[in-house]
């Protein structure tokens, strides 16, 4: 009985040690590790850590985490940041957690991040609440964490209202390897958000869905993407409405991506309507530089306000996107219109080192690539009426027409299309090779000023 009686007051020594040493132990171990798994925020040239902090505590710690975008992320001076405020309670039980169970664990921490210290000229109002991430570390290191952004409808002003927002819950999971250091699992889902701008435009979605997967060396490269509806519209008559998007990219061997783009429905602005499909693959490419894309192209004014003439898109921008030996290969492009389908298939590769240069003429000169188009006749014959500069000229109907017949007949002629279909669709095959360029199998010394006729066709088109 004595000896019952020993072994029981002993546990409980014991475990009252545990209870208070174990929670010490990993405040030590985490510190140990904060600055290193910090490091992994940084994204050179999008992402910054500005500063961090870590006060250690007996059972909780607490950490202070400030990013700041930068490069292309930053569209204003100075550049907003975003601070990450952390409570870590300590492990094995973290009973002061707000998830608190009888399963042990390494320490569950919780973070908030107010999301609206991005936009810091601009007032919310009422201020939704800040984004929620709760992660459970298990013993062995690795870790699930849950997002949450509550659902919310407000204002968005600065001297005058700008917008107003409405966007239902957003929830997420994320499986994560030790520490944290490695992303192994991603899930996200966003049921609807709307933005409606004062002046005018409209930007929404439906049924969001995002997934990924880790795949060999721990990158999230297996993704899955779809959503029921996306809407862009600027507000000055000039919509894009996708429906039914479909978007999966995987990685067949390391360093590669493989993409398979599926959009039923595509309204572009001129309401014209169609379907889109894209089969590609890449290799050496910065994802992060293609996301910027978008508003980097708005910034150049986008097509119909020259980006295609923009120095910067040739000096910077491109060789971005294609760094030294990347290369995209489109085995499908496919977007099928009213008036017919453009198809189109190849590669392109980019040089190991760039010349600098500020023109497109520069930069095709360095690529090597290979290209198969066919397009129907009512789009080559728009895009010949903006070469010819007929579009707009008030002239008769009938004398427009005959001038962009003759155009499409001198481009048979030159041997740069070639009809098939009895004439209902045109095709055109281009070499670019150690800075020359073949067009439907004949060397083309004059391509250069080809381009220049094309650059500006396509601002009108």
């Amino acid at each position: 009985m004595r000896f019952l009686i020993k072994t029981l007051i002993w546990g409980v020594v014991v475990l009252a040690l545990l209870c208070v040493a174990a929670p010490y132990g990993v405040g030590w171990l985490v510190a140990a590790r904060f600055d290193r798994v910090v490091a992994h925020l940084s994204v050179p040239g999008y992402l910054q850590v500005v500063s961090r902090d870590f006060d250690r505590g007996w059972f909780v710690s607490r950490a202070t985490v400030v990013l700041r975008p930068s490069g292309p992320l930053c569209r204003t001076r100075p550049c907003p940041v975003i601070t990450l405020d952390s409570r870590i309670d300590h492990g094995p039980l973290a009973w002061g957690a707000a998830d608190a169970s009888l399963v042990p664990v390494l320490a569950v921490v919780t973070t908030h991040a107010d999301l609206t210290s991005l936009w810091p000229r601009y007032v919310f109002s009422p201020a939704p609440d800040p984004l929620t991430i709760t992660s459970r570390i298990r013993l062995n290191s690795r870790g699930q964490a849950w997002l949450r952004l509550d659902g919310a409808s407000f204002d968005v002003s600065r001297q005058h209202p700008v917008a107003h927002v409405k966007t239902a819950a957003v929830t997420g999971a994320l499986q994560s390897g030790l520490l944290a250091r490695r992303i192994d699992g991603l899930r996200l889902d966003w049921p609807s958000f709307s933005l409606v701008r004062q002046s005018g435009g409209h930007l929404a979605w439906r049924n969001v869905h995002f997934r990924a997967q880790s795949a060999a060396g721990g990158a999230l490269a297996n993704r899955h993407f779809s959503a029921d509806s996306i809407t862009l519209d600027n507000g000055s008559g000039h919509a894009t409405r996708l429906t039914h998007v479909d978007l999966t990219m995987r990685r067949p061997q390391p360093k590669t991506t493989a993409v398979a783009l599926n959009i039923e429905k595509l309204v572009l602005p001129d309401n014209s309507q169609g379907t889109f499909i894209l089969e590609a693959r890449q290799r050496g490419m910065n994802p992060l530089a293609w996301a910027t894309l978008p508003g980097r192209w708005s910034a150049l004014g986008g097509r119909p306000g020259g980006a295609l003439n923009a120095p910067k898109l040739y000096r910077d921008i491109v060789p971005e996107l294609l760094p030294g030996g990347s290369r995209i290969q489109i085995d499908r492009f496919e977007l099928a219109m009213r008036d017919g389908a453009i198809r189109a298939r190849g590669h392109i590769q980019a040089p190991p080192h760039y010349r600098r240069t500020d023109t497109a003429v520069g930069l095709l000169s360095q690529l090597q690539g290979r290209l198969r188009l066919s397009l129907p006749r009512p789009i080559l014959r728009r895009l010949t009426a903006y070469m010819l500069g007929v579009a707009d000229t008030g002239d008769p109907q009938a004398a427009i027409d005959a001038r962009i017949d003759a155009g499409v007949r001198e481009l048979v002629a030159r041997d740069l299309i070639a009809p098939v279909d009895d004439g209902k669709r045109y095709r055109i095959q281009i070499v670019l090779e150690d800075g020359r360029m073949r067009i439907n199998g004949r060397d083309r010394p004059g391509w250069k000023v080809l381009v220049d006729q094309l650059q500006a066709a396509a601002q009108g088109l």
